[in-house]
């Protein structure tokens, strides 16, 4: 439901957060190979860049040109699991909170202004939330960005390079590198998406379970 709203003013900030773990995401695996990132935005459209300095190859480009549409829908599932595997919700929260505090300082850095409020202020929120002892919250909150990161992060692709060819974007780019229709890269990253999505639902209710 939340994708099908996300343009909605109540759920625009979860778009917003899904495209900071995307370009996070793109940072890690950056960092991973050696290279270093020299610029991070978050903007009010819901678009975000990541810069980066990287001895060049076509291995490394195409990682990190993968990394950020499975980065977030990673990101998500993983929370997910640990949303139905612990009782510690709130440290869990907390633990996101501070990336998304770190993610707003990579947006000072460079005067992304926007980033830096969006990012700092809504990493600020979650350990606010995290220190109340409000129980069932903690879980529903952690599962619903969870659940929205994996969701909107399969439905960005679908967007993408499925309905249309978005020129610049993170499939545009891997068509470029591997010499096929970004047509294809679009069909077969959403369906990686959809089984990931699938496997991280399993996992995580046979973890509620004890199975």
């Amino acid at each position: 439901m939340a994708v099908f709203f996300s343009d909605t003013v109540f759920l625009r900030p979860l778009w917003l957060l899904v495209t900071a773990l995307h370009e996070a995401s793109h940072g890690l695996a950056v960092v991973m190979l050696g290279g270093e990132i020299t610029s991070f935005r978050v903007n009010l459209d819901a678009g975000g860049w990541c810069g980066y300095r990287m001895e060049p190859s076509y291995l490394r480009e195409l990682i990190v040109a993968s990394a950020g549409y499975t980065g977030s829908l990673l990101i998500g599932g993983i929370l997910l699991v640990l949303a139905s595997a612990t009782k510690k919700d709130r440290w869990v929260l907390a633990a996101f909170g501070l990336l998304l505090i770190y993610l707003s300082w990579l947006c000072l850095k460079n005067a992304g202004w926007f980033g830096t409020l969006f990012c700092a202020g809504t990493g600020l929120a979650f350990l606010g939330l995290a220190r109340a002892s409000l129980g069932q919250v903690h879980d529903f909150v952690l599962r619903t960005v969870a659940l929205c990161c994996m969701l909107m992060a399969a439905w960005d692709v679908k967007d993408d390079l499925v309905d249309r060819t978005v020129e610049g974007s993170d499939g545009y780019v891997i068509s470029k590198i591997l010499h096929i229709p970004s047509l294809w890269v679009g069909v077969a990253w959403l369906v990686v998406s959809i089984a990931l999505v699938a496997l991280f639902l399993r996992w995580s209710a046979k973890v509620e379970k004890g199975i």
